[in-house]
């Protein structure tokens, strides 16, 4: 028989997702670079902040790539210099950054836009 306390415990599992429960869950998530520049992806590690580079060396313009995460996980998006002048087309000629984190949907597709915007 439920109970108040157990059928409030039954609706609390159903509304927090699985990651929050200690469970990662794994997703697939699929980055398009359609920012007219060379990037880097980089995971964030999530007790020291430490970036580990993911894309080896880097995802062109117009190129897409793929990785295995988890819910919750965060990335930044690096900006590089081009190759032929050696700058960012940031103000001052700074590389953008930006950020992103794996929701709980299923095949992501990130997109990332002129500008380094994510």
């Amino acid at each position: 028989m439920k109970t108040p306390t157990t059928t409030f415990l039954s609706i609390l599992l159903l509304v927090i997702p699985t990651w929050a429960r200690g469970r990662p869950v794994e997703r697939a998530i699929k980055i398009m670079n359609e920012s007219g520049r060379r990037v880097e992806i980089h995971w964030i590690h999530p007790d020291t902040g430490e970036l580990v580079l993911q894309s080896t060396p880097d995802v062109l313009n117009g190129a897409s790539f793929a990785l295995n995460s988890f819910v919750g996980h965060s990335f930044e998006v690096n900006e590089l210099p081009a190759k032929r002048t050696g700058v960012c087309a940031g103000e001052n000629n700074e590389c953008r950054v930006d950020y992103f984190t794996v929701n709980d949907k299923d095949d992501q597709i990130i997109f990332i836009r002129e500008g380094i915007i994510v």
